[in-house]
């Protein structure tokens, strides 16, 4: 389904929470952050800029120094060369000690859930979700429906490929008919976390890049406060909830609305991050 969205342009000059200090372990990596605190620096302000030589580091340094958001252009100039259309998937998986379909290991995460915002062109977006219904195994209903959501064509981003690309590789290697339309998704990824770590930081985002502490800095607009499922912990808890035979249509229907909520927001998030990063080149 088809949903409005205006696009708008955020600046690189979000207001900075002055902490009292920033210490060195915000640094990627630990090895130059270890050393500067045992030659007893504890505010990596004070460093001298001629210690940063990794180009990760000098941006952290700079952007902690400035009291700023700092944007490598190089990231928008790689995203603004992709073509349209433009997918923006998250996946929600459960896991079972004991597992409770066929086919799946201990402990193995299963995917329940996908949302998918769909950039057809620049400014111009579309939505689509899948939800499973908590009665049966969800793989194959999940896979054909993203398979039909995502095309052909075009990039697919992801926050964090660990996930949505090696969920992908498990259906493909369980459902042979769908393997040829998923490798072809899979080759399609763009990953966003490794191009905001080399490109992007924010003093207020400490020593993670992951997407509840970027999001905050680049569109405060977008906040998971109040909602009931939060994070990626709460979800297969909320799914539990819902593939339990004495939750209530009441509870089942409310937790569903939660779980789309979330997740819906997890992609919007992407696709104002990417939007940002473009808007910098």
């Amino acid at each position: 389904m088809s949903c409005p969205y205006s696009r708008k342009k955020h600046l690189d000059t979000q207001p900075v929470g002055q902490l009292e200090s920033y210490p060195p372990e915000i640094l990627p990596g630990r090895k130059l952050a270890a050393t500067l605190r045992s030659e007893g620096y504890t505010d990596l302000r004070k460093v001298p800029e001629e210690r940063m030589v990794n180009p990760r580091h000098q941006l952290v340094w700079r952007a902690v120094k400035n009291g700023r958001a700092e944007l490598n252009p190089e990231a928008g100039k790689f995203i603004a060369a992709l073509p349209y259309p433009r997918y923006y998937i998250d996946f929600e998986t459960i896991s079972h000690a004991v597992p409770v379909w066929a086919g799946i290991r201990p402990n193995a995460p299963v995917p329940f859930q996908w949302s998918c915002h769909i950039e057809t062109a620049k400014g111009v977006m579309e939505h689509c979700a899948f939800l499973a219904d908590g009665k049966s195994d969800p793989r194959r209903p999940f896979a054909e429906s993203l398979i039909d959501a995502v095309g052909t064509n075009g990039p697919i981003f992801v926050y964090n490929n660990a996930v949505e690309g090696n969920r992908m590789k498990e259906i493909a290697e369980y459902y042979s008919d769908l393997a040829p339309a998923l490798q072809v998704a899979i080759s399609r990824i763009v990953d966003l976390l490794p191009i905001a770590r080399k490109h992007y930081y924010h003093p207020d985002m400490g020593r993670s890049w992951s997407i509840k502490d970027v999001l905050p800095t680049i569109a405060p607009d977008l906040t998971y406060d109040k909602m009931e499922v939060a994070d990626g912990r709460m979800a297969p808890k909320a799914f539990a909830e819902i593939m339990h035979p004495k939750t209530s249509p009441k509870d089942r229907q409310r937790l569903k609305d939660a779980l789309l909520s979330y997740c819906k927001l997890d992609t919007l998030a992407m696709v104002r991050i990417a939007q940002y990063f473009e808007a910098g080149a």
